[in-house]
This record gives structure tokens, sequence and C-alpha cells, in this order.
């Protein structure tokens, strides 16, 4: 009677959690683990297996219904975004486990079969999310350059469609008519709008320079889309893949079937040892499955249930300019500080910063105005404490040309607003160097890639090479000394 009791409470559970997902999410997705957890310490307590086994689904049908539950065109609440995470997690997991077990032995293979399905993904959906926002603000663009009024033309282009661009330029139109500018528009209506754009086209709004701004943002966006259609030898991700998938086969091999051999070949060789290339091989896979298991495990845990899902969430996250989150802070603070990201991520904020103070100073701005509008871009924020530096500076008096030079912004900048040498052609001056820093960073990131894959190649080649060299040594040593015992 009391397992009768017990299912029918969680079978009740199970609707009444997928009503309060679908009607009130926040609290569903805050009160449905501590319900579910109960529920399962019941079923525990009364030995019923059937409502143990349906208890877990009271917090995985509230994901569910929190999913779907109603909510505006152009919002996400938290619950929705937590919920979404959580069930691809769930899904992520539940897949390791299944081709783990479908292949068996070879369970490793089925690991990196699930990590590619998910890369694959991810690849897809961020090219799906530029060529989102690349349709958002080409449509804006040309919009705008017919004079058309945008919220009219933002209709016009999502009638007679449905997709995720429809609701995009809807809600967009939407915070339009109710008065809100186009950069708080689309933060409104498009909060997956890359950060740049929204910096730019805010900066942009208040110099009156938005069409220039614009172009600009498609210009960006057309090279990037360029960069990324161009066929590249060796996928970024391939080594990371190759050097996990030796790594697993290897300790397995080290631990399953080399031991085989040392005694196999101990046996037959009159205790002959293992060639030495093998012996510092499975030293090193002793220190690492024995003696220092402890610490390397916890970090391999660490890094697939904790970094793994945290730079899955930062890539699918449109940064914040004005209020740039923690973990931005921390990517930037990090690039910045490496000698060979350090040197992209400068020119990245040269080219932006550069191509707005042209803009600001030809729409007649103050030089102090230029560069407050240049801290609202979507730069790294190191390379932003030196443009406050540079405008602290400037707003007390000093020379501009040596206040840019004393803030650490480079030579040529300082040359660009120095009166002395090249007086009245500041602008000029600062459209060479926006075509020059541009060109700079598209160089350094080529010449990077040149020079670095070939590195990668030989570096997992002599890894591949000396691995396989090490297996197969015990093989060969067995074959020659039953060679050298046959009398001829």
């Amino acid at each position: 009677m009391l397992i009768f009791v017990t299912l029918s409470i969680t079978l009740l559970a199970v609707a009444i959690y997928i009503y309060l997902g679908l009607k009130y999410p926040d609290i569903a997705m805050i009160t449905s683990p501590f319900v579910a957890g109960t529920l399962i310490v019941v079923a525990v307590a009364q030995e019923d297996a059937v409502a143990l086994c349906i208890a877990p689904f009271v917090f995985v049908a509230t994901l569910v219904a929190v999913l779907l539950s109603k909510r505006e065109i152009d919002s996400e609440w938290w619950p929705q975004k937590v919920a979404k995470w959580i069930l691809i997690i769930l899904v992520f997991l539940l897949l390791l486990v299944v081709m783990a077990a479908v292949f068996g032995p070879l369970g490793v293979i089925g690991i990196v079969l699930v990590f590619m399905f998910f890369g694959s993904i991810i690849a897809y959906s961020l090219t799906s999310r530029h060529a989102t926002a690349a349709y958002v603000i080409s449509t804006i663009g040309s919009s705008m350059r017919q004079n058309l009024p945008l919220p009219m033309a933002l209709e016009s282009a999502a009638e007679g469609i449905s997709n995720g661009r429809s609701r995009v330029l809807q809600g967009i139109r939407k915070w339009l008519v109710q008065g809100y500018s186009l950069s708080e528009s689309i933060k409104r209506g498009y909060p997956k709008c890359p950060g740049y754009a929204v910096g730019m086209i805010a900066a942009a709004e208040r110099i009156d320079q938005l069409p220039y701004a614009i172009k600009a943002i498609e210009d960006d966006m057309v090279a990037r889309a360029d960069e990324r259609r161009k066929l590249r030898p060796v996928h970024p991700l391939y080594p990371v893949i190759l050097m996990i998938f030796t790594l697993l086969v290897l300790l397995s091999l080290m631990t399953f079937v080399i031991p085989q051999f040392e005694s196999v070949l101990t046996e037959m060789t009159e205790k002959q040892p293992l060639p030495a290339l093998t012996r510092w091989l499975l030293g090193i896979t002793d220190t690492v499955v024995f003696d220092y298991a402890w610490l390397v495990w916890p970090f391999l845990a660490l890094n697939a249930l904790v970094v793994f899902p945290i730079s899955i969430y930062v890539r699918f996250r449109s940064r914040r300019p004005d209020d740039p989150y923690l973990f931005s802070r921390i990517g930037d603070s990090v690039k910045w500080h490496l000698p060979i990201l350090h040197r992209f991520e400068k020119d990245y904020s040269m080219v932006q910063v550069v191509e707005l103070l042209r803009l600001s100073l030809k729409a007649g701005c103050p030089i102090n105005d230029a560069i407050r509008n240049a801290l609202g871009l979507d730069v790294n924020n190191c390379f932003k404490k030196r443009l406050r530096r540079w405008l602290g500076k400037v707003e007390r008096g000093d020379n501009i040309s040596a206040a840019a030079r004393e803030s650490k912004l480079g030579s040529p900048l300082a040359w660009a607003f120095d009166d002395k040498v090249n007086q009245g052609n500041t602008l000029s001056i600062l459209e060479t160097l926006e075509s020059f820093y541009r060109s700079n960073y598209s160089y350094c990131v080529n010449l990077a890639r040149f020079i670095l894959w070939p590195c990668v190649t030989l570096i997992m080649g002599a890894i591949v090479g000396f691995v396989v060299l090490a297996i197969f040594l015990p093989g060969i040593s067995v074959i020659t000394y039953m060679a050298s015992q046959v009398s001829p």
C-alpha cells in the first residue's frame, strides 16, 4: 500500500511541476531539485523501484516545461537559460554513457565521437549566429542608405517569413517604435548581437555618424565571413582531439597490454628487460595513472565538467562593452599578457579605436569627447585602461601627442596628433593608421597560422612516432630473441 502511495505521489509531482514549469518557471526551477531529491529518498526507503525511476523525471520534466514556457519574443528569462544549459549537459553525459556502453572495450572511440558530434553542433551554431548578425546589420544598413523609415523597413523585411531572423527584426522594430535609440533597441531586441557591433553603433550615435559605422561593421562582418569560408589544411581543434585520443589509447595500452608483454619477455628471454623507450613510456604512464592520479584525474574532470562548459557558455554569450562580464575581464587580461595574443589584441583594438577617432573628429567632436566615445567600443579591457589614462591626461590639459605616448598607445597614434610635425593632417594620418593596423592584424594572424601549424604537425608526428615505436619494440625484441634461438 505504501509503495502505491509513493508511486502516486511521484506521478502527481511530475504533473504539478509540468504545470508550474509552464506557468511559473522561476518557482519550478528553484523547488524542483529539492522535491525530486525528497521523492528519491522516500522511494529508496520504501524500496519502490518504479517510483525511484520516475522521481528524477520531476526535475527533467520541469526543465522541459520551463524551456517551453511562453515568453516575450525578444527576451529570455534566467530559468529558461538555466534549463537549456542543464538539458544540454544531461544529453551530453547521457550520450557519453551510451556510446561507451555501445563500443564496449573501445568506449574511448565512442566518447571521441560524442565530442566530435557536439563540436560540429557548436561550430554550426556559431556560424549560424554570425550569419544572422550579418543579415540583421546589412538589413539595417541598406534601409538607412535608402532613407527608409527604419521601423517600417524592418517590419517589411520580416514580413512573410517565420524564423529566427524575422523574430530579431521584429524585436528591434518593437523597441524602435517605443522611442529607443538604435543601439538600445538592438540590445533589447537582439541580445545575441556581437558586442563589437553594439559598441560601434552606440558610439557612432553620439557623434551622428551612424551610416559610416554601419558600413564599417558590414565590411568587418564580410571579411570575417570570407575568413571562415577559407579552406584550412588543419582544423584548430584537430591537434587537441588527436592528443586526447592518443593519451586515452596510450593509457589503456600501458595499463593492460604492455605489462603482459613485459611478463612474456621476461619468461622467454631469461630476465631480459623491456627496451629503453618502452620502459620510459611505461614510467610516464605509471606516474600519471598511479603516482599522481590524485592530481591528474581531478584536473581532467575539472576541465571536462567545468572549464569546457564555461568556455562554451562564454563563446555563445555576447559581450557587454559598457559593463563587461567577469569572465570577459579575466579572458581579456589573460590574452593581453600572453606574448603572441597581446599583439593580436592590441592591433585589433587599435583598428576600432582609430576608426572611431577619425569619425568623431570628422564630425567636429573635441578630442576628449572622441576618446570618451572610443571607451564604449568592445575592445580589450586592458587597452581601455590605457585609453582612460590618455583621456585623463588630455582633460588635465597635457599635450595630446605626449599623453598618447605616455599612456603606451604607440608612437604612430602619438605621431598622428603631433601638431609640430603634421599640423592639420590628423584625419588623413588616422585613415592611414586604420588601414595599417587592419592589414597588420591580418598579416600577423596569417603569419602565426603558417608558422604554428607546421610546428604543431611536427610535434604531433614526433609524439605519435615515439608512442608507436615504444609499443612495438617489445614485440620486435621477442621476435629477435626467438630468431636467435633457432639453429641453422
